[in-house]
């Protein structure tokens, strides 16, 4: 049994020739129009702000294009990004795909809701369909030291990949994609009794797809949005495989080859597993960020807080758990261990007389006034915190003295809340803006950074990161302008990282 705790979902609502190569090839690159073949959701949650107001978070995932595809949805826990759910999805041209990721009825942990007509493999019951998320894949033989109850469910990220276009005639006549009306039901029992597993049931992706989610709390009056990082060219090849498959994952990315414009440079790069790349190197590469930066704000006659979700979603393909054979964690710097895997963030507040030292984070107010820097500033008391990032998604808590009394949006995160203080003693800075960057580690200097196999080769700096930031707003009870009882205020907003890249 599930909790619902709203009233309802949303409606179903350049090839360029590479030097070394003989012809034109696809390469993965973060599409700038929002619609690709590969879908990633930053950031999903259960957990309450308060004791009972728990949050739900709406998925869509829309087919804009003019095929009918086969789409793997894959929900990952937020730790170690192990697997809790995978699903294949049939979506026939201009189709959506919603679905709510609610909480348990035991809150113990978390799973989806759905009453979408799109068909699922494998089926759901009708109206509504659930799915309770599962611990198999980081408990018992799969461990890997961290948390193994139902509860670590309760908070992670999504993936989403095209497995490619439907064109065995059987499929395409059970689904129905000519269907003009609601009162037209899809035939799913004869539609998922298909093996899509030859070129002449299955072409190869063609992209289109687009997803937003929505991080909703009613007790709380507040909805956060958010549109999923997009990858388009991800693969010129079906990915079919049953949902009960591990494939296909970020190491299926076809060819090896990462296309990232650089300033006015189009950058085309080669990742060669016989080279020593890793697999996931060309998606790392396209999401790699030597810095983020974003907002913040902490307002105290609006009650305001901030959190900042950071989210890398390549993390589970490079860090193995500590006592295992395999190649180092880079560009990451640790292996998993209790308590996740670290990457250094060294956050530091001091001033800094002769401005910021290179690759330091920093906070600077509305008046540009960089007071409070991160990482860099030594010397003067008390000496720098030490920052890191432990799991595949994080939650970034701003705090300062007024805020430090009330919980951060995402508090019941069971992720470490990694707090960066905003204040000075005497001076709080309430609103601004904050540069993270990753900051090389002092024992693994090779990790925050990948060199591709080129030859020349190139180096891609930072950590591959993707997320956004999260405001809440508080005014409480306010007149209501019609007369009658007082009106509740309260509301939410989101931004998407800005990134910086590092390219030498």
């Amino acid at each position: 049994m599930f909790e619902f705790h709203f009233r309802s979902l949303f409606p179903a609502l350049l090839t360029t020739s590479i030097a070394g190569l003989a012809t034109c090839a696809s390469a993965v690159q973060v599409a700038t129009n929002g619609l690709g073949q590969v879908l990633l959701f930053p950031y999903y949650t259960v957990r309450a702000t308060t004791p009972g107001a728990l949050y739900n978070t709406l998925t869509i995932v829309t087919n804009t294009a003019a095929d009918t595809k086969v789409i793997r949805v894959r929900f990952r826990e937020s730790k170690n990004g192990r697997p809790v759910a995978s699903m294949n999805v049939f979506l026939v041209p201009n189709d959506s795909w919603t679905a709510g990721i609610v909480p348990t009825s035991d809150s113990a942990g978390a799973g989806i809701v759905t009453y979408d007509q799109s068909c699922v493999d494998p089926p759901l019951p009708q109206g509504p369909a659930t799915l309770a998320f599962s611990n198999a894949q980081y408990s018992g033989a799969n461990a890997d030291l961290e948390d193994e109850s139902l509860a670590r469910t309760g908070e992670g990220y999504v993936e989403v990949f095209e497995l490619g276009v439907v064109k065995d005639p059987a499929s395409l006549a059970a689904l129905k994609p000519d269907r003009t009306g609601p009162g037209v039901m899809p035939d799913c029992a004869a539609a998922l009794s298909v093996a899509l597993d030859t070129p002449a049931k299955m072409g190869p992706p063609t992209g289109g797809l687009m997803g937003s989610g929505f991080i909703v709390n009613a007790f709380a009056s507040t909805l956060y949005s958010y549109d999923a990082t997009a990858l388009d060219d991800f693969t010129r090849v079906p990915l079919w495989t049953r949902p009960s498959a591990s494939s296909p994952t970020l190491d299926d990315v076809n060819p090896k080859l990462s296309r990232i414009l650089d300033g006015a440079v189009l950058r085309e790069n080669l990742w060669d597993v016989a080279k020593g790349a890793r697999p996931a190197d060309p998606v790392s590469a396209v999401l790699m960020q030597d810095q983020l930066r974003n907002y913040f704000v902490l307002d105290p006659a609006t009650g305001s807080n901030t959190d900042w979700i950071v989210t890398m979603p390549t993390k589970p393909h490079y860090v193995s758990v500590v006592g295992t054979v395999a190649p180092p964690p880079v560009p990451f710097a640790s292996r998993f261990n209790k308590g996740g895997a670290p990457d250094s963030f060294e956050v530091d507040f001091l001033p800094c007389p002769a401005g910021n030292p290179p690759g330091a984070s920093v906070a600077y107010d509305r008046e540009g006034s960089h007071l409070r820097t991160i990482g860099g500033c030594i010397g003067v008391p008390p000496p720098h915190t030490p920052f890191s990032l432990a799991w595949t998604a994080n939650v970034v808590t701003f705090d300062n003295a007024y805020s430090a009394t009330k919980p951060s949006l995402f508090a019941a995160s069971s992720n470490a809340i990694y707090r960066i203080p905003t204040y000075y003693p005497g001076s709080p800075m309430w609103n601004g803006w904050a540069l993270l960057a990753p900051l090389p580690h002092a024992v693994v200097p090779s990790d925050h950074k990948l060199v591709s196999t080129d030859s020349p080769p190139v180096t891609f700096y930072g950590l591959p990161m993707i997320g956004f930031m999260a405001n809440s707003y508080y005014n409480g009870a306010v007149p209501n302008p019609s007369g009658g009882a007082t009106l509740l205020s309260a509301y939410g907003a989101t931004s998407p990282h800005k990134g910086k890249s590092r390219i030498q």
